[in-house]
């Protein structure tokens, strides 16, 4: 009886050593290539899903699939992208962290590259979701996956927050920051990892000043040589405008006798929306592109959600450059510049992009299309939109152009900057009339 009492007492006391790591879950991942990130390879920053089937495991790493089983010395995983083999990796778990290295093949041209990799258990909330109150001190005039993030967010998060106006005025207008459509930012949202999309609800975005600016000739990348030619006689400047919150409307101060009823309703907007750029780049606050940026649509105001394609970990959401109303194109390259309080609230999609902005309110869905020239913005944004709605109805090509040849319309947002946006829409009443996906 001793004999077996003593037995037993082994078996329980080594039960836990004997006892397999559990790797399933999610881990949120950074793959190395010689000690530096890489973006050439199939795997990046991101998410790895892991799913034990007894002894055996699957995994998932955006489009990327994984099988494999744990040995002695960790999870081995071999790795298959699109039905090519894109390399092995061995991951061993130490006290809730995950480490491994393995080879992983570039697609072009085909060869092993050896990797380390890094991964932790996603952030928990710690408790329900919180509207923040973010007072910002310091303000950038750039896009950047390199800067500290001024607040970290969990899905579900609100943000009541400000925005100065393009030459860094408060809503004091006192200088804060360079000029140049300085931004408020950057936003980490926790869990948003590249391949998935950060979802930005505009809860509010409202005028906080009774001033704004605007210059006083069309830019000359909106007009013909002759134009440009004519313009040169005039003096370049700005117009003051007076806004008025209270009755909804701005008007020009000290306007010559033409313009002395002129004017408008407002429509406040923000002009800059993004997120971190692809790879390490960093670009101004001028620039448009995938990652959103100065896209200067008249469409992104109080009561829009935007989805934004995520390209780094915790996305990396920054905004700025509020108008209180802006045409079309932003013709004399401004809007009525002012400063805004703004009030957002951020979601995440995981393991679903579209590759670039795309805004929803109550009557459109809209896709940004940018690019160098207007051409090319105008097919990004075509390209997108019928993207979307294959992904979104699972329409086939002639689905797609029965749908856009009767119900797609186009706005042009920016034509003064280094790139172009169209908006390309399509409303809810003829995406009603499409079957259900």
């Amino acid at each position: 009886m001793k004999h077996f009492a003593f037995l037993a007492g082994a078996l329980l006391l080594a039960s836990p050593a004997l006892a397999a790591p559990d790797y399933s879950g999610s881990w949120d991942v950074a793959v190395r290539e010689f000690g530096d990130k890489n973006y050439y390879l199939p795997m990046t920053d991101g998410r790895l899903m892991l799913e034990a089937h007894g002894g055996s495991y699957t995994g998932r790493f955006n489009q990327i699939a994984f099988t494999g089983s744990v040995e002695k010395d960790g999870l081995h995983l071999s790795c298959n992208e699109k039905g090519r083999d894109c390399g092995k990796l061995v991951l061993q778990l130490s006290g809730g962290r995950l480490s491994g290295k393995g080879d992983l093949i570039a697609s072009s041209p085909a060869i092993s590259i050896p990797v380390t990799l890094e991964g932790k258990r996603p952030a928990i909330r710690p408790g329900a979701a919180a509207v923040h109150d973010y007072d910002p001190q310091a303000f950038h005039n750039f896009y950047s996956p390199t800067l500290t993030p001024v607040m970290r967010l969990f899905p579900g998060d609100s943000v009541k927050t400000r925005t100065l106006d393009s030459r860094g005025g408060d809503r004091d207008g006192k200088p804060r920051a360079p000029r140049g459509n300085p931004l408020t930012g950057p936003f980490y949202v926790e869990g948003a990892m590249p391949g998935d999309t950060l979802v930005v609800h505009l809860d509010r975005v409202r005028t906080n000043r009774d001033s704004a600016y605007q210059t006083n000739l069309i830019a000359t990348t909106a007009l013909e040589a002759g134009a440009v030619q004519e313009l040169a006689k005039y003096e370049g400047g700005f117009t003051a405008w007076k806004i008025d919150a209270a009755s909804g409307t701005a008007s020009v101060i000290n306007p010559d006798g033409k313009l002395a009823a002129y004017t408008i309703r407002l429509s406040p907007m923000l002009g800059c929306v993004g997120v971190a750029p692809p790879h390490e780049e960093t670009l101004g606050s001028g620039h448009l592109g995938v990652f959103g940026g100065n896209m200067d649509s008249p469409e992104i105001r109080e009561g829009v959600t935007l989805y934004f394609p995520v390209f780094q970990p915790g996305a990396l959401f920054y905004l700025g450059d509020g108008h209180a109303e802006q045409g079309d194109g932003e013709l004399p390259g401004q809007g009525l510049e002012t400063s805004m309080d703004v009030q957002f609230t951020v979601d995440v999609v995981p393991n679903v992009s579209l590759g670039q902005p795309r805004v929803e309110d109550r009557d459109f869905v809209m896709v940004m299309g940018t690019g160098v020239t207007l051409d090319a913005a105008m097919k990004n944004a075509t390209t997108g939109m019928s993207r979307w709605l294959a992904a979104t109805y699972h329409l086939t090509p002639h689905d797609i152009a029965a749908v856009l040849g009767t119900g797609m319309k186009y706005e042009i947002a920016e034509v003064v900057d280094s790139e172009y946006d169209v908006v390309a829409k399509v409303s809810r009443d003829t995406l009603a009339k499409i079957g259900k996906p």
